[in-house]
Formats: C-alpha cells, structure tokens, sequence
C-alpha cells in the first residue's frame, strides 16, 4: 500500500512537471504563431508568460528580441539580446539578428574595405557572374572610362575609353559588359565582349538611354530612356541579337533601375507613381504590378537575390543601402555613416555588396561582405555603452 501510494505520488509529480512544460512550451510556441502573422503586440503577451515561467531560455528571449524590434521598442529589444549572449545561445551569432541589433544600435553592420585605384574617382561598379573581378567606371577628370581588376584593386586593365562610360553590368557568363556611353554624342548602350574587345551598339537614338541590367539567358537587357517622351522615363528590354526594343511601362511617373529577377520572368524596379518612389515588381509584359517595399521616403536601385531585396532609400535621413526579407518583412540597415551611399551592386549569391561613397571630394567603391556582421561580442560591448 506504502509502495502504490509513494508511486501515485511521483506519477502525480511527474505529471505536473510535464503539465508544466506543456504550458510553457504552449505560450512560446503562440508567440511564435504571432510572430510569423505579424501580430506582435499579441506574440509580447504569450512570450512574456512564457518568460515569466523560463527566464533561462534563449529561445524566448530570441523572440521577445525580434518582437521588440518591430514595436520598435529598441532598447528593450537590445536588452533581450544581451541575455541571449550572457546565456551562450548561439542564437546570439545569428547573421540577420547580429545585422539587425548593429541596426538598432546606429553603427555599421558590416565592415567594408576600398578599392584603391590612384585616387580617381570611382562612380560605378559591377561583379563578375564568380565575384572574383569588378567592372569599374572611373575617371580623374569629367569623363570616365571603364577598367577591370579584382577586389583588392589589383591588376587594372582599361577595356573601354572615350567620352563618357558608365554603367557597367556582366553578362551572365562573364564574357560580356553591358554600358552606356556617350560617344555618339547621347548615351546609348553598348556591349564589350571580353573575347575579341569588340563594341557593339545595342541602341541608337537621340534620346537617353541608361541603368542596363541582363536578363539571366543573356539574350535581352532592361534599361531605362526617355526616348518615347522627353519627359518621361520608361522602362524597356531590348534585344541583345536583333536590336528589337519592347516598351513595358507607359505612365506620369518615373520608373527607373529595372533589374531581372532570377527566374527571368519578372523585373524589379523603383518608380514614383506614389507618394515617393518605391519599389515594384512586375511581370516581363508590364503587367501583374506589385510593392515589393515602400518607405514615406525615396527607395530605388533594387536587386532581388532569393528572399533578399538591396536597395537604398533615405529613409533615415541620408542615402543607405537595406536588405529587406520579402518573406518575414526583416529590413536590415546594411550602412551607417555620415556619407551618401550609392549605386549598390551585388554579387550573384548576394554574399557581396559594392557602392559608390563620396568622401573627401572624391567618390570611392567599397566593398561589403554582407553575410557576417559585427561579433556577438562587440555588439553586447556597445549595448552597455549606452547603458
């Protein structure tokens, strides 16, 4: 009797601990439910019960961190993130979270290096299809010729000069270079083939022709011009082996800085049809429009790699570049500096990400690796400065 009743006893202790996680694990997995829904301030509500019950799990404080975040309740967020290192979660090393509290916290996310070309100024630049050589306008004087060298600014070699060149965008197979130039006296697009060095005219008109980018067969390039309406800046593709050109927007506003999208069925691109320019998405026939991010600010120059749009936008004041998650809406601020930040250009996995900083009087190309931000460490270091 002794026996069955000291075995009731712990059955009846076993069951409450295990009742116990249940409920906890409950409120956690809700405020994860609300979470992926968007809904936050409900998500705070789960979370907190369940924190209230397990203030040693990282995985809550990881999701009151994203929470905060979004309520944009900075510093409370922060907090939660320096519990989640001060526990030893490797959640603490999460690339897109580390990039986020960097965000918070008002300091670069990810350290960058310059190009160094003999003090000319670099206004655009391109990666190669392997990310191994960039394409680079640059010039010492008004007018800029193109060059290729590899990353650390070795190894230049001039491939086209005379008038103006800018631009500059590979082909998918890295044996051709799309760019504008001025030449013929008005900018067109033109095509160098590594190869043979031959150039060849893809358009020939009077009006402005400009922001190429490939399709990913590399049979058309998207661009921008105004040659229907001096006043109107249009997107179009043209093809790469007969000339023919398609007209895919017609409206007031401006659309500008088209880009392919991987799947070479929809083209990304920014355009001020609403309030401020935004950015779009539409289908190859102009059709099947949609905001793929919008900011009471000016947000352009898109590239869609996967899930991860780049853009950059004044949002904050002065020009940055983001990454914004389309899937979980996560918008990272990539820089964060007294400087504008322009023209972005990333690498085809996306690990790699270039712009163009004037500093000094003088424009400058630098380079970010964008897939592994300020150390865990370092950000818990700034959070207790501000403490």
């Amino acid at each position: 009797m002794v026996r069955m009743l000291c075995f009731v006893i712990v059955m009846f202790g076993l069951c409450v601990i295990w009742l116990s996680g249940c409920a906890e694990k409950g409120d956690l997995e809700r405020g994860k439910d609300a979470m992926a829904k968007g809904e936050y301030a409900q998500a705070l509500q789960s979370l907190s019960r369940a924190l209230k019950n397990d203030s040693f799990n990282p995985e809550i404080h990881y999701n009151l961190c994203l929470a905060y975040a979004a309520l944009d309740s900075n510093e409370l967020s922060l907090m939660h993130y320096s519990r989640i290192v001060e526990l030893g979660s490797e959640l603490g090393a999460d690339r897109e979270l580390r990039g986020l509290m960097a965000t918070l916290l008002g300091i670069e996310s990810y350290p960058s290096s310059i190009i160094p070309m003999q003090r000319m100024n670099q206004f655009k630049g391109a990666f190669s299809p392997k990310g191994d050589v960039i394409a680079i306008a640059a010039s010492r004087r008004d007018r800029a010729d193109l060059y290729l060298c590899t990353l650390d600014g070795s190894d230049v070699r001039r491939v086209v000069s005379g008038g103006m060149n800018t631009d500059p965008v590979f082909s998918p197979d890295g044996n051709a270079i799309a760019f504008v130039s001025d030449r013929d006296g008005d900018e067109d697009l033109y095509l160098y083939d590594r190869l043979t060095t031959d150039l060849k005219k893809l358009t020939d008109n009077s009006a402005q022709d400009f922001a190429p980018a490939f399709s990913p067969d590399g049979g058309k390039l998207a661009f921008v011009s105004n040659m229907d309406d001096p006043n109107k800046w249009e997107i179009y593709v043209v093809s790469i082996q007969n000339g023919k050109i398609a007209r895919l927007t017609d409206n007031n506003y401006w659309d500008g800085f088209p880009k392919f999208t991987a799947n070479g069925q929809s083209i990304v691109f920014s355009s001020k049809r609403g309030k401020s320019e935004d950015i779009y998405v539409m289908r190859l026939d102009g059709g099947g429009l949609e905001v793929l991010f919008s900011s009471p600010a000016d947000d352009n120059d898109p590239t869609l790699v996967r899930e991860h749009l780049f853009f950059k936008s004044e949002m904050d004041g002065e020009w940055e570049v983001y990454r914004y998650n389309v899937m979980n809406r996560q918008l990272i601020r990539l820089t964060n500096n007294e400087w504008p930040d322009w023209n972005p250009r990333v690498s085809q996995d996306g690990s790699l990400l270039m712009l163009a900083r004037r500093t000094k009087q003088r424009w400058t190309l630098h380079v970010l690796n964008v897939t592994e931000p300020v150390s865990p460490d370092f950000i818990v270091s700034q959070i207790r400065e501000r403490q």
